[in-house]
């Protein structure tokens, strides 16, 4: 992954299950920004990617 690639050429470049890993993400992301402690955020995502890895 080169500096001058946009964020479309990375995404470009995911397999299927790996986009839904980082839209699911992005979403708990965005519904914790309230969060005092982000590192809580860790144990939903390892659980989203075991989901998606079923």
């Amino acid at each position: 992954m080169g500096t001058t690639e946009s964020l479309t050429d990375i995404m470009d470049g995911l397999t299927p299950e790996a986009r839904k890993l980082v839209a699911k993400v992005w979403q708990l992301e965005r519904e914790n920004l309230h969060v005092k402690n982000p590192t809580l955020l860790a144990d939903d995502i390892v659980r989203a990617a075991k989901e998606l890895a079923k």
